[in-house]
């Protein structure tokens, strides 16, 4: 049974025309509601607690007193009505006030909630009114919008003078839908004993979730903790299930403490542990009206038209179902979870063979590869093999035969493939009876002759591709950095386009890379900085252009961090074993750290595991993919950002300073490396940011933003505050994603002096990212 006293007919009459309700509070949080006792009549005692199916509102006027009530604790939304659904468990006189903008409180009609049933209140701007006081006195009429709302219950005319009145619901009535309010999808999950269904409930802001838990059979003592995640320490609300209890029904609305934000989409999780030790976890999501322009939870990469990440892949090797790269053998299949991760360039090698009546064409094996990588929208980077031990003008025939066959579909040729380490030009060009130097500089102090003869192979190439393709990209060098630097030293032809480089970070952190000025006496000549960075590396580049007389791009065809396991037997090899998170964390910050700097394409090593994923093999364990073709965490954090960050481009009108990032002196990270070749390399603990744009979303920007420091996760955080100055227009709620769990969040904000200003964040080693939006 509802009663419907005559003051809510206004309501209906709203609801007819076309207005809707929408649930701001479901009140099963008592802190979010205030108890008043109406002190100044003294006597009046009671309280505000959460009950089965809403708030107690509790009472006493024993001791005297003449009225209690409750006020909501957040701030009300600017409508013309709200709705207060109650329940009486004895006849109570129910009464209401509303404060206006100057501050003036109206006192409304009291009206009688007899027990049985529930009873709807409609509070209106319009009225009508008892009374009013305070404010700017002397103004009758309400003047929006509402400031605070009271519920209160008058003291009974009869004895018993105690009570409850159950509050169950406030909700709001509007012409048009919620900006702030939130949908998911219901869900269904079973698990140890229970069987758990799910709805949300969209609130005027946020959502609130109605879970049903029934015990099954098997059912046996349980705790469900929801999550709630949070730019700190994540928000946990727990529930005790016992079978005995039988089904319960549990209402939870996730707090939001920086506000909903619509373009934000929240996963919750799930976690049910019984006490015999068994667990499930599960999660569900909510999401904004505007969450689908920038999702923060992808599930697919192939709608990407441009990017600047690629992927290495071994199909060249692969003809057949057999030896060492049999993996990639499949390769439909690889090249879906390739788009599917949201990259556009892959990186494979062409080859040629030779026709029975002489001159060479393109492999058909290769021909195909091109044909399913344009069928998905993937780019290739053919890498066009060089050896030491073929005559230049053979070298030249087959790259013209390749060229040729392939330029229907590639735009990048990339000559070679670190001739340091491959094609015998070490070897075939020695220096005094021994191998040419890996770093191309001899210990006499002249540069390598291997070097020389590289160069002189790879600037005829680049002439020859010109001169059939000349709207095509060509790349090379693709030797560590100081032989590329003696390599354009020694006059690198025009035609090439860009330098590769493969700075592979080895044991150091995705921000660090083992070439520096500490390293110049033996590499006989000074690449990056003074503290071994990889953005001072991309920095030196680009001087190294400028002084030889053409500013090339940079191309990292090859990066990466392998995750195989150390067996003792090697320790100071150049690879040490990553953990799959760290894997993921680092392949994400270099990836940024590539969109942020002057850097072409990155191309990560590689996307599957090779040689079977033998566990104590470096090169086995370099995959977003296991060898069972198994998914990674690498692969979900990588295809997040380039979902995200696919289209982005540094924005230089964004003045990012990181004004403080203490760390506590247990944090502190020192040295990363006591001898790499009689040289110390220092960790960082700084913070890195980086400020982007989007052209398809000219009403946003993004901030990238970690700490530097090496992943471990020993301690929780670091506090870092940011401001950035040239984005003052982008100042409405940020959203916030952990690219690494997918996490999304509101964060602490403000505007300052013009500026946007991020105080205290708690950061860790995972990238944020951070949308601002006007």
């Amino acid at each position: 049974m509802i009663r419907k006293p005559a003051i809510i007919v206004s309501l209906f009459a709203a609801l007819a025309a076309g207005a809707a309700v929408y649930p701001i509070d479901s009140c099963r949080s008592a802190r979010n509601w205030v108890f008043i006792d109406g002190a100044e009549f003294g006597g009046a005692r009671g309280g505000v607690a959460e009950a089965p199916g809403g708030l107690a509102l509790k009472y006493d006027f024993t001791g005297g007193g003449a009225y209690v009530g409750i006020r909501p604790a957040f701030p009300l939304p600017d409508l013309p009505e709200y709705r207060i659904t109650v329940a009486a468990d004895r006849e109570s006189s129910v009464n209401y006030r509303l404060t206006d903008a100057n501050g003036r409180t109206f006192q409304g009609v009291p009206v009688t909630v007899r027990p049985g049933g529930d009873t709807v209140l409609t509070v209106s701007a319009a009225g009508p009114w008892s009374g009013a006081w305070g404010g700017r006195e002397g103004v009758s009429a309400f003047t929006p919008p509402a400031a605070g709302l009271w519920l209160t219950v008058g003291k009974p005319g009869a004895a018993p003078f105690g009570g409850m009145l159950l509050v169950k619901s406030l909700a709001g009535v509007s012409d048009t839908p919620p900006e702030k309010s939130l949908a998911g999808k219901p869900f269904r999950e079973s698990a140890i004993g229970w069987s758990l269904a799910g709805e949300w409930l969209p609130q005027y802001e946020g959502a609130e979730l109605k879970l049903a838990a029934v015990p099954g059979e098997n059912a046996v003592p349980a705790q469900l903790t929801l999550v709630e995640p949070r730019a700190g320490r994540d928000a946990a609300t727990r529930f005790r299930l016992d079978p005995k209890d039988g089904e319960r029904v549990l209402r939870w609305k996730p707090a939001f403490p920086y506000g909903v934000n619509p373009r934000s989409v929240t996963r919750i999780r799930f976690r049910l542990e019984a006490e015999n030790g068994s667990a499930a976890e599960f999660a569900s999501s909510i999401a904004g009206r505007e969450a689908a322009s920038r999702p923060d939870a992808p599930e697919n990469g192939r709608g990407i038209r441009s990017a600047r990440t690629g992927t290495c892949v071994h199909f060249n090797y692969a003809p057949k179902p057999e030896g060492p790269f049999a993996g990639w053998y499949p390769r439909a299949r690889l090249l879906d979870e390739i788009a599917a991760c949201g990259y556009k360039y892959i990186r494979d090698g062409l080859s040629a063979e030779e026709r029975p009546e002489g001159g060479w064409k393109l492999r058909e094996h290769d021909a195909e590869t091109l044909r399913a990588a344009r069928e998905r929208g993937l780019e290739l980077i053919a890498v066009i093999d060089m050896s030491a031990d073929e005559p230049l003008d053979r070298f030249l025939e087959r790259l013209a035969a390749i060229v040729r066959g392939s330029r229907g579909y590639v735009n990048v040729y990339e000559l070679g493939n670190e001739p340091h380490n491959f094609g015998q030009w070490r070897q075939t060009f020695r220096h005094n009876g021994r191998d040419g130097s890996w770093n191309g500089y001899e210990s006499d102090g002249t540069v390598s002759e291997w070097v020389r003869k590289h160069v002189e192979y790879t600037n005829a190439g680049a002439d020859l591709i010109k001169k059939i393709a000349p709207d095509k990209t060509v790349i090379g060098l693709g030797s560590n950095t100081p032989t590329n630097f003696h390599a354009l030293n020694l006059g690198v032809s025009p035609q090439l386009d860009g330098v590769v480089d493969h700075p592979y970070t080895y044991s150091l952190p995705s921000e660090k890379v083992p070439f520096g000025w500490n390293l110049a006496e033996r590499d006989g000549i000074r690449v990056g900085d003074a503290e071994n960075t990889f953005a001072g590396l991309i920095g030196s580049y680009r001087e190294q252009f400028r002084k030889t007389g053409k500013m090339r791009t940079v191309w990292i065809t090859e990066f990466g961090f392998t995750g195989f396991w150390f067996d003792g037997k090697n320790e100071t090899g150049l690879y040490a074993g990553f953990t799959e998170e760290a894997q993921a964390v680092y392949l994400v910050r270099r990836f940024i750290e590539g969109l942020a700097l002057p850097v072409a394409v990155s191309c990560q090593y590689d996307f599957l595991d090779d040689y079977g994923s033998g566990e104590h093999d470096a090169e086995s364990n370099f995959g977003l993919l296991r060898a069972d073709y198994s998914r990674k965490p690498a692969f979900y954090a990588v295809r997040r950002m380039n979902m995200l960050l696919h289209n982005a481009q540094p924005d230089p009108a964004a003045k990012v300073k990181v004004t403080a990032a203490p760390l506590h002196r247990s944090a502190q990270r020192g040295e990363l490396i006591r001898d790499w070749d009689k040289q110390s390399i220092a960790a960082e603990n700084g913070v890195r940011a980086y400020a982007f744009s989007d052209p398809a979303a000219p009403r946003e920007r993004m901030l990238a933003v970690w700490s530097m420091q090496p992943y471990g996760r020993e301690f929780n955080n670091r506090a870092v505050t940011l401001e950035i100055g040239g984005w003052e227009r982008f100042a409405g709620l940020p959203a916030a994603v952990d690219l690494i769990t997918g996490d999304s969040f509101g964060i602490p904000f403000e505007v300052k002096d013009g500026r946007l200003r991020i105080e205290d964040l708690p950061l860790k080693e995972h990238p944020l990212l951070i949308t601002f939006r006007e």
